[in-house]
């Protein structure tokens, strides 16, 4: 393989087409799997993949995209290693048994819809299925093709050799293939009748080939490891893991420069064999003393971090306790003396330097005992969980952040901005938004250079990021409210058209509650933002922002309110009259008074409710004149009520007189309605000043009807206050 890098130029490629496409197809994905189908958010995403992606394919007939477990090639070139987002996608598509995607010009919107679709499948529910291959032909997509891993291709035995008639199966010796394979370069899963090299020359072959640590970038460890997997795991006849096969792979290991070894160990433990050991065990059973004691001493010096292979070795002079069978008799002479070796190798310089403070406790009990003890499965289980890929991107983040703070004009300070900015997405996308918050405000520290704590505060800023912490709202819930409320405190005012956007979008109504509070806590500085959406067409965007620009605004803001008031709905004219009303703008009172002469029904008695925000006499009185009108018809009395409940809001005891003159009055035609809005007057003096309202009351309450009953109930009411 080549060298991976960032930017590639391969084919006319555009990588930064290529890049974005990568990252908002994985967005779509989450989408897909984080909100309902159809809303909005998801069209959203996969509209913006399918442009970028039929830009990219403008001059391409063909791209194919290699995948691994954990990164993606073009033609032999892999994309960048550590941006996690490449990584999030390619492990996607590798558990989908995904090896490559061929793409071509004509994607659709129903075929992308289909390809998120399935990468959002359970693998099981794949598998059972048919495959990918089969799923994939169901779905119809024909500009996005797949190549399917062959995990068959890996098999040591034919089973259909296997089922006939009890036949010997006609296998090849899987060393031989591993030998030969690693001499040409690639591992050969297909057989052949070469003769195998011995594990001494095959080690030196590869020795003399790879000299430097640049060679290894190759990483031929992920073939080693697919190679070793596949014939364990998918085919786990005991035949194949015979005694021979690993002390000859022992051998092979022991003679490796320790470059390669290293390389190769590490990606033996993660192979497990039929009886759930580490393949890496299996090898290191057979390590002569000597050889163990060698690699402890090229971790100790060079510093390296490579806790499997510690605790492997651990493992294996706790078996010296026991004599192994695989061991020939009189190997280990002198156990005392290798104890006596390892004590001295893990007391040398600083290991705590590169091993967990956890870890390194378990270690220093080991290093103070007499004897090496043998470790149980529950101290391997404690001591691995400090190891988990979330807990070293913390510590590794914090390590990060204060060399920057330590040295912020050193050269590698700004690989290591970009790594923490990586970091920071990868946090978001695990929901540790306190690590993000913890970085956010580590960036503020002023012994980092002004220029520096802008540069962060850009990356901050962009709308991807702040995306990211958005989207969050809907996967993690309320239990992540308060990190992300203080996340978007922190970055400040940059926030404002992103939670803006957001709103626009929000199905979930205690979700624009949450970012509403958001956007008011950013007090004037949101004004102008709100403002500017003001033309919008969705009135459900328009309603929250007017009564938005009521908390945040000023008179100065309410020129693209004012014409709000003629909008076609309803709820958005109330809404913009009460917020004219708020800032005493005369246009509203005037509106209100003209609403209120409308021959439509539902238009006065709308301005009615309005007109207790209203400061202008001229709109009381016309309030007033609603009692005095005559009849009390079903549509006169909803007005009169309504009326009587304004001037109660109002509390003006100017009012008082004209409420006294229907109290006083009958009526013949509809004696009913006229009873029950004498009730709601009585009701409504509970609002006035007790002063005014104690004497009427007092008089109304001395008979012995309903109207009585009910004076007499509100004159304890306000008599209690």
């Amino acid at each position: 393989m080549k060298e991976q890098q960032t930017d590639i130029q391969i084919s006319g490629i555009d990588s930064r087409a290529l890049s974005a496409l990568i990252i908002q197809l994985n967005i779509a994905r989450r989408n897909c799997c984080s909100y309902p189908k159809g809303h909005p958010v998801i069209d959203s995403s996969l509209q913006k993949a399918l442009a970028i992606y039929n830009g990219l394919l403008i001059a391409q007939e063909e791209i194919i995209i290699g995948v691994t477990r954990d990164s993606l090639m073009v033609e032999d070139v892999f994309l960048e290693k550590s941006n996690l987002v490449y990584h999030d996608f390619a492990g996607t598509l590798f558990e989908h048994g995904i090896g490559a995607l061929v793409l071509h010009p004509g994607l659709t919107i129903d075929e992308l819809e289909n390809f998120t679709e399935i990468l959002n499948m359970k693998r099981e529910d794949i598998f059972i299925d048919g495959g990918i291959e089969n799923i994939w032909k169901r779905a119809a997509i024909s500009a996005i093709r797949v190549r399917a891993i062959r995990y068959d291709l890996f098999s040591t035995i034919e089973e259909q050799t296997v089922g006939c008639g009890g036949a010997e199966p006609s296998t090849e010796d899987l060393w031989e293939r591993f030998a030969r394979g690693l001499t040409r370069g690639i591992l050969d899963h297909e057989g052949s009748a070469e003769s195998a090299l011995e594990p001494e020359l095959l080690a030196t072959i590869l020795n003399r080939q790879y000299k430097t640590v640049d060679d290894l970038k190759s990483d031929y460890a992920q073939t080693i490891t697919d190679f070793m997997r596949q014939g364990d795991v998918f085919h786990s006849a005991a035949a194949q893991r015979t005694d021979p096969y690993y002390d000859k792979l022992a051998s092979f290991v022991a003679n490796l420069n320790p470059e390669l070894r290293h390389q190769f160990l590490n990606s033996a433990f993660d192979i497990r064999t039929a009886g759930r050991e580490s393949v890496a065990e299996e090898i290191i059973n057979r390590f002569s003393p000597d050889t163990v004691v060698d690699i402890l001493e090229e971790v100790n010096h060079s510093h390296v971090g490579v806790p499997p292979v510690i605790m492997g070795l651990l493992q294996r002079l706790g078996q010296h306790a026991t004599p192994s069978h695989h061991l020939p008799d009189g190997e280990i002479s002198d156990k005392d003396d290798l104890y006596q070796k390892m004590r001295t190798i893990f007391r040398e310089h600083a290991s705590e330097e590169f091993i967990p403070d956890d870890y390194q406790y378990k270690l220093n009990l080991i290093i103070a005992a007499v004897d090496v003890p043998f470790l149980g499965h529950e101290d391997l289980h404690d001591m691995m969980g400090t190891l988990a890929t979330d807990m070293i991107e913390v510590h590794v983040s914090d390590i990060l952040m204060l060399l920057v703070i330590d040295d912020p004009m050193s050269e590698d300070t700004t690989n290591m901005v970009e790594s923490l900015n990586d970091m920071c997405a990868y946090f978001l996308q695990t929901g540790d938004y306190e690590q993000v918050l913890r970085i956010l405000l580590q960036t503020r520290n002023e012994r980092i250079p002004a220029e520096l704590r802008r540069n962060f505060q850009e990356h901050f800023s962009q709308p991807k990021f702040m995306e990211e912490v958005l989207i969050g709202l809907h996967i993690w819930g309320k239990t992540k409210y308060e990190q992300i409320r203080m996340i978007i405190t922190e970055v400040g005012e940059p926030f404002i058209d992103t939670l803006l956007d957001k709103l626009a979008e929000e199905e979930s109504m205690s979700l624009r509650h949450f970012l509403m509070a958001r956007l008011q806590e950013f007090g004037p500085a949101a004004a102008a933002p709100i403002t500017s959406r003001l033309s919008d067409s969705r009135w459900y965007y328009l309603r929250n922002l007017v009564l938005m620009i009521r908390t945040v605004g000023d008179v100065s803001h309410l020129e693209g309110v004012r014409p709000l008031t003629r909008h076609p709905n309803q709820r958005v004219r109330q809404e913009s009259l009460k917020t004219l009303l708020h800032f005493h703008d005369p246009a509203a009172e005037h509106q209100i008074f003209l609403d209120m002469e409308s021959n439509d029904h539902d238009l006065r008695m709308a301005a009615i409710r309005l007109a207790e925000r209203s400061s202008s006499q001229a709109v009381f009185d016309k309030v007033l004149s609603f009692l005095s009108r005559s009849g009390i018809s079903t549509k006169e009395h909803e007005l009169k009520s309504v009326a009587a409940q304004t001037l109660a809001e109002i509390g003006d005891v100017e009012a008082l007189p004209h409420l006294l003159k229907v109290l006083d009055s009958r009526s013949v035609f509809h004696p009913v309605l006229h009873a029950k809005l004498k009730l709601e007057i009585v009701r409504s003096l509970e609002r006035y000043p007790l002063h005014a309202a104690h004497p009427i009351l007092t008089r109304l309450s001395a008979g012995k009807d309903k109207l009585a009953q009910q004076a007499a109930l509100s004159l304890r009411i306000i008599s209690g206050r």
